[in-house]
């Protein structure tokens, strides 16, 4: 079976899709070097704002997002900037704040348990199926 084949959201050329990737091969290398550019920024300025580090690496300030969205990224001076999509609240990475996936974890597990805690019912056989003795008379 072939890959699918999709074109890049950023350079639009062809490539061979994978899962939950939407850039080719060479865009993503391209990509990879500017986070590693934010990191060493980030890491060397703690506290910096999103537009602090877009300004000092020329790196798009939606692709910050995205590492940040991403939990590639975290720094305290990007905590006004992105909101749990549950609630609302600040959060300075991913998707969610802590309280929200405690939350999310929790209904998750207990929709699965009871699932799983529930014994199967035994299957009803018909009394010629069950295992006796031969009479030996």
């Amino acid at each position: 079976m072939s890959p699918e084949l999709r074109n890049c959201s950023i350079c639009g050329r062809l490539f061979g899709y994978q899962q939950g990737r939407t850039v080719c091969s060479r865009c993503r290398e391209q990509e990879e070097e500017q986070y590693m550019k934010v990191r060493r920024y980030v890491r060397d300025h703690p506290g910096a704002t999103v537009f602090e580090v877009a300004e000092e690496t020329g790196v798009d300030e939606e692709l910050i997002l995205q590492f940040l969205r991403e939990g590639r990224l975290q720094s305290k001076g990007f905590v006004e900037v992105l909101q749990c999509q549950r609630c609302g609240a600040h959060i300075d990475s991913g998707n969610y704040c802590a309280n929200c996936l405690r939350e999310l974890d929790s209904q998750i597990r207990g929709v699965i348990s009871p699932a799983r805690s529930k014994p199967a019912a035994p299957e009803k056989r018909a009394s010629r199926d069950r295992m006796h003795i031969k009479d030996q008379s």
